[in-house]
């Protein structure tokens, strides 16, 4: 029970880190709990074959799952994109956006350096 609603929650910040590093937020959240539940409830039927106190690698295995996908989303999507240095106000929209997102969580507008700089 409580597995599943960490997964919600995780999930979904995934996804939101997404959508602000400029990847499809619903793609990533879905390949995010497919491996998830292919690493968990395919592994349950190999649990059989191994002894009780290893079983625990299956669950560990499925949640460094998630957290491949997360670094991946964090590091690798929209690394070619400028970054801002802190928190930054669209220019479009003037929506306060996380400093981790390279687009806009509003307007989808990407972030510009020349704007930040004729912000200050």
């Amino acid at each position: 029970m409580f597995g599943i609603l960490g997964l919600i929650i995780v999930v979904g910040g995934i996804a939101t880190l997404a959508r602000g590093r400029g990847a499809n937020p619903v793609l990533v959240g879905a390949i995010a709990v497919a491996g998830y539940s292919l690493i968990e409830f395919g592994g349950f039927y190999f649990q059989n074959f191994l002894p009780e106190e290893d079983r625990v690698f299956v669950t560990v295995a499925a949640w460094a799952w998630i957290a491949v996908v997360a670094g991946f989303v964090r590091f690798v999507v929209g690394a070619g994109r400028p970054k801002p240095d802190g928190k930054w106000s669209c220019s479009n929209c003037n929506y306060l956006n996380n400093a981790s997102h390279v687009i806009c969580e509003a307007c989808q507008q990407p972030w510009r350096a020349r704007e930040a700089a004729a912000g200050q």
